[in-house]
């Protein structure tokens, strides 16, 4: 049973850490980002002291969590491997993991479901309440944007992943302010957790899109060498963004905690691909 106010909360992925500190938690453990220098993950704000991040993002280490103490374990963000050791992490304590599969609950409803965790419902509200101005804020400020069409993704290890659920967290962002994927991307088979892989030969579909954000280790060289990338009308308009792994990390998982970021992230890009 959760405590009515839990003291010692444990956070095992990105947005689980954003959404936490975000609504004032005593987090005591947090897993490290393995993309940036000093471990801390983007979008956290406030952003949590060094030494509390000591946990591995990957595998997960049930000794390290257990000497943490928890009152509270969230994952409703975090790595494949948490998911596979479910049973063995909900024994240590009480365990918030995702609601509909991986990554593709929706910001606000993991916002509310952490925030009843933690004994905050009213100021998870207030930060659903205020990403929802942030977007309406946007649109109406930018009604050029509205019906703009994007395609999102990342390339890793030759093969191109687009994320393309219709109801995940990244459609959601996009929708609300009046942008959508084209059909020819939203239609393609779902491999997994809401993307579709796309295979060298195929990727002239991305064509179909009027702006293209896509995370990639080596800022998009590789991805940028292949033939059919070259020959892009996106490639050639400078329509073809590439994103850091942090960059698209916050694209993957948007939620209420970061939705200022993710406007100053994409907003620009949006709004050269309508002039």
């Amino acid at each position: 049973m959760i405590p009515a106010a839990p003291q010692r909360v444990v956070v095992l992925g990105m947005a689980d850490t954003q959404i936490a500190a975000a609504l004032g938690t005593t987090i005591v453990g947090a897993t490290t980002n393995p993309s940036s220098a000093d471990g801390a993950w983007p979008g956290v704000s406030p952003q949590i002291p060094a030494e509390i991040r000591t946990l591995d993002s990957i595998t997960p280490n049930l000794e390290a969590l257990a000497s943490l103490r928890p009152d509270l374990i969230l994952m409703t963000s975090a790595q494949s491997g948490f998911y596979a050791a479910y049973p063995r992490i909900s024994a240590i304590a009480p365990t918030i993991s995702y609601q509909k599969g991986m990554l593709l609950d929706s910001g606000a409803d993991v916002t509310r479901i952490i925030g009843k965790a933690l004994g905050k419902d009213a100021e998870a509200d207030a930060l659903v309440t205020r990403s929802v101005e942030q977007l309406t804020q946007y649109k109406a400020e930018h009604p050029a944007v509205e019906g703009t069409t994007y395609t999102f993704g990342q390339y890793a290890a030759g093969t191109t992943y687009l994320v393309i659920a219709q109801d995940g967290p990244t459609a959601q962002l996009f929708d609300a302010i009046g942008v959508r994927q084209p059909a020819g991307i939203a239609s393609l088979p779902i491999w997994q957790a809401g993307m579709a892989q796309v295979a060298p030969e195929n990727l002239g579909v991305l064509d179909e899109a009027d702006v293209a954000f896509i995370g990639a280790t080596d800022g998009g060289a590789a991805f940028a060498a292949q033939p059919l990338v070259a020959d892009l009308d996106l490639t050639r308009a400078g329509r073809l963004n590439f994103l850091t792994a942090d960059e698209a990390s916050l694209l993957l998982q948007p939620n209420p905690a970061t939705t200022g970021a993710v406007l100053e992230l994409v907003a620009p890009k949006l709004e050269k691909a309508r002039t």
